[in-house]
């Protein structure tokens, strides 16, 4: 009888000792959230979500509306040998890099280069000129190639999402501890490098 007293009362020790353990887990649980959801930090994860919505707004007008279009002199443009593709020239235009087919741009019209710049962020986004065909001229746009926002459409828009999403649908869960620290310490800083080397 006092074995199976002492085994039983062992059992509703250790029983209650898992409860106030989870007990002591769920409070700091809940006060951890509490934390990371008021104050200067949260007030620093809602600029994050601002910002990096806005660029991915700019960013998607940028990429299917037109900006202002520039005639190009000789001297605007280059062909760079430091990149190679099977069949394409590789045509440098202020830090853009375009790749017109060899055939399209060994007919080219002289003098008949313009790049058209992105309406937000005026970065270039493509080379038109017109080719000599027989008695015909046709107009040739190529879309930017390298180092562009353009070529990442829409991977980029939805990377720059994840901080919104974060937002919007905010648990106390462990999976919006680890979004809320990809969208401070991965996509905001992505977004910074891509601004810097793409658009500026």
């Amino acid at each position: 009888m006092t074995r199976n007293t002492n085994r039983e009362e062992a059992l509703r020790i250790a029983a209650e000792r898992m409860r106030q353990k989870k007990e002591q887990e769920e409070r700091e649980d809940k006060e951890f959230y509490q934390r990371i959801t008021s104050g200067k930090p949260w007030l620093i994860f809602k600029a994050v979500v601002t910002f990096c919505s806005l660029i991915a707004v700019f960013a998607t007008i940028d990429h299917f509306v037109d900006g202002p279009t520039k005639k190009l002199t000789e001297e605007d443009w280059k062909i760079d040998g430091n990149w190679e593709w099977t069949w394409h020239k590789i045509v440098d235009v202020e830090g853009c890099l375009f790749a017109p087919q060899f055939a399209d741009w060994s007919d080219r019209v002289e003098n008949s280069l313009e790049i058209t710049y992105s309406p937000i962020f005026r970065t270039g986004k493509k080379l038109c000129y017109d080719i000599q065909v027989s008695e015909s001229t046709t107009r040739r746009h190529e879309e930017i190639r390298w180092r562009s926002i353009f070529t990442w459409f829409p991977a980029f828009q939805l990377f720059l999402l994840i901080p919104l999403l974060t937002f919007i649908f905010k648990r106390q869960k462990p999976w919006f501890n680890f979004a809320r620290i990809l969208s401070l310490y991965f996509v905001f800083p992505g977004t910074l490098l891509v601004i810097y080397f793409t658009l500026l």
